[in-house]
């Protein structure tokens, strides 16, 4: 199932009532749905914040095959942004000493099972996997 939002931090709630529809369809637990709704919210951010080029909506597109979901986001006539190649941050130093940013993808690289980036013709697609529990 797709739908497309507006580049907006606006569009949010509307995002989280179609993820909601979608992942009871899915009959998706609790657990799933909460890393699915959190890494969606991350990603979709850093897509109203960092791209460059132009403000055109974000198609999210949630499909599951056997026992995982697969979410794509796609923007449209942007620039790059591999969030699969963003450092890692060290979270064993104090946060008063620690870089600015790279927690959100962080904690997305955590609660998804894969995660993948690719730019064809200036489509930005970010996909990731999330097993459905038992």
């Amino acid at each position: 199932m797709e739908q497309r939002f507006q580049k907006s931090s606006t569009s949010l709630n509307e995002v989280f009532a179609f993820l909601d529809t979608v992942l009871a369809a899915a009959s998706a637990g609790p657990a799933t749905s909460y890393a699915v709704n959190l890494a969606v919210e991350e990603l979709f951010t850093n897509m109203i914040k960092y791209s460059r080029g132009a403000r055109t909506d974000v198609a999210i597109d949630v499909e599951r095959h056997n026992d995982q979901l697969i979410v794509t986001l796609t923007e449209e006539d942007v620039e790059s942004f591999d969030v699969t190649r963003w450092a890692e941050p060290d979270t064993s130093q104090p946060l008063d000493e620690r870089n600015v940013g790279g927690l959100g993808i962080h904690l997305v690289k955590q609660l998804v099972d894969e995660l993948h980036y690719r730019y064809e013709g200036r489509r930005g697609i970010t996909t990731f996997m999330k097993r459905l529990e038992p």
